[in-house]
């Protein structure tokens, strides 16, 4: 059995077996959806052969993450699939190994996966962040109050792009994106696919200045409900502003209900609709610490702009297992697991305890935002 990255020529292979394993009747090609996890320019995505068979594959897109003036460096994990005639070998965990030490050689960061199984879990992934997510029925969603009534919301057109790439360059926190991928993205429908759900991008304007823009994943007219909502795929925009656009887009789209999900360091948003039903829960997926050291450095712009002392005087080395030691003034302070490191970098309900010497910098510093890894670039 050979593990290396699927050529151009082999790609054709791994979107049969993707198709197979994720797709059914009506439902997209995943080639369609996902089309960077295919893209053999990229020279990401791997796959296992037996001789020139292509039996399992594993789809990876490179993504910088905009954290106010930091750059993380991100690999995305996903279309994880195995030939029937193959599973229960190990072969996964194998093509997992390689894509750790392939994003390590690459100089990412942080590998983002889609799911949350017992491989994924074996190898160190972990839950990451906070979110809350508020599920609005129709008749609460009539009643969310117009604060800017100058606001006109309208479905977004092709006119509108280079505006809805503005705005979405303006998030403080975010996944970079040209305005190619913009509209790419949009067009590919990845995440609303695997509900059979379609996009409608509506944009809220104040004259001829776009105020805030919202993807909506919904069902086609007179399709059926899953067990997934209509949801808000992705967002810019003032508090106020959005929930005008949401209240516009389930009128027009005649929801039933609608699913919105805000990060644990949105409280503007969170504080509009605090009083609607609401669940508590973690960003999409999990997520794997490639290398904390490389992670922090590129994570420094943005936490010395928080606290330039400190993120100066912590620093942070990996070890083994994934995990890290925690440095102040070059001086090691302590050793943290994997998963103390993930819980004290991007979860604000950490318990991680810290001896005295540290602990008042390590809580200055952390937790780090990170944008919805569910929306437009969820592999």
């Amino acid at each position: 059995m050979e593990i290396r990255p699927v050529s151009e020529n082999e790609m054709e292979q791994a979107v049969r077996l993707s198709d197979t394993t994720f797709r059914t009747a009506g439902q997209p090609s995943m080639l369609e959806a996902f089309l960077s996890a295919f893209d053999a320019r990229l020279g990401q995505s791997i796959g296992a052969f037996d001789g020139e068979r292509l039996v399992a594959f594993m789809g990876l897109v490179p993504s910088v993450v905009a954290i106010g003036q930091a750059r993380v460096s991100v690999l995305s994990l996903g279309s994880v699939c195995t030939h029937p005639e193959y599973r229960g070998r190990k072969i996964a965990s194998a093509m997992l190994q390689e894509v750790v030490a392939a994003g390590k050689r690459a100089g990412a960061s942080l590998l983002l996966v889609s799911g949350d199984g017992p491989l994924y879990m074996r190898h160190g992934c972990r839950y990451f962040g906070r979110v809350t997510k508020f599920r609005l029925k129709a008749q609460e969603l009539r009643s969310l109050p117009i604060s800017h009534p100058a606001v006109v919301v309208r479905t977004s057109s092709l006119d509108d792009l280079f505006r809805l790439h503005g705005l979405a360059a303006q998030r403080e926190v975010r996944y970079e994106q040209s305005v190619l991928e913009l509209a790419t993205l949009i067009k590919c429908e990845a995440i609303a696919s695997c509900y059979r759900m379609r996009h409608t991008v509506y944009a809220a304007f104040e004259g001829d200045r776009m105020r805030g823009f919202a993807v909506i994943a919904a069902p086609p007219h007179g399709g059926s409900l899953h067990e997934q909502p209509p949801f808000v795929v992705e967002r810019s925009g003032e508090a106020e502003v959005d929930v005008a656009l949401l209240r516009h887009a389930a009128e027009d789209l005649g929801l039933v209900e609608l699913e919105v999900q805000a990060g644990w360091y949105e409280t503007e948003l969170q504080d509009a609709l605090a009083g609607y039903p609401q669940q508590a829960g973690r960003n999409h997926g999990t997520a794997l610490i490639l290398d904390a050291g490389r992670l922090y450095s590129e994570l420094h712009p943005y936490l010395a702009s928080k606290a330039p002392e400190a993120a100066e005087r912590i620093s942070f080395v990996a070890v083994a297992d994934g995990g890290a030691s925690v440095l102040l003034d070059g001086e090691e302070q302590l050793t943290l697991t994997g998963d103390e490191l993930m819980q004290l970098w991007w979860d604000p309900q950490s318990e991680v305890q810290a001896p005295t010497s540290v602990e008042g910098e390590l809580r200055t510093l952390f937790p780090v935002p990170f944008p919805h890894a569910g929306g437009l670039n969820f592999v």
